[in-house]
């Protein structure tokens, strides 16, 4: 009987430790909106900027962006953006707050200062971001040039 029972002991051992192991790394209880801030949360490298299909990657040279924010349920996040050089007009704000948009967290933001919807895809092993938005042609409170430079569907793409 004695056999018996710690034969019975070691597979049930066996069997728990299998099922600890078979368990992975993966926090059940970690929110979409908690586990896309994590792959967003970092210092990122412009690799180009496209408006309306011209290449306007040389007017942001050396520009980085940094994600940070710590984490609450519908929560508000930062980020900052340097460059050696900035356009005098620009869609991109330097510094800004932002929130995930409640009905697509895993892929648009909201930017806080105009309430401009930023649409971003992670590729690459989420190792390249991509942030698309429409800058509106508002007319009034800019100056015509402002507005005819800046306007249209732009594409900021960065790399960790």
């Amino acid at each position: 009987m004695k056999k018996g029972s710690g034969l019975l002991s070691i597979v049930y051992l066996l069997s728990l430790s299998l099922f600890f192991v078979g368990c992975g790394g993966d926090d059940p209880t970690t929110s979409e909106e908690e586990t896309q801030l994590n792959k967003l949360k970092s210092t990122w490298t412009l690799q180009s900027v496209n408006n309306d299909g011209n290449d306007r990657t040389s007017e942001y040279p050396g520009m980085t962006l940094t994600i940070s924010g710590t984490f609450t349920s519908g929560g508000t996040y930062n980020y900052s953006s340097t460059a050696t050089d900035w356009p005098s007009v620009s869609p991109w704000k330097a510094i800004d707050t932002w929130k995930f948009k409640s009905d697509a967290v895993s892929s648009s933001v909201v930017r806080l200062i105009d309430l401009i919807e930023m649409n971003y895809l992670l590729t690459n092993s989420d190792n390249t971001l991509s942030l698309t938005f429409d800058y509106p042609d508002t007319g009034t409170g800019f100056n015509n040039g402002r507005t005819e430079t800046v306007k249209g569907k732009w594409t900021f793409t960065f790399s960790k």
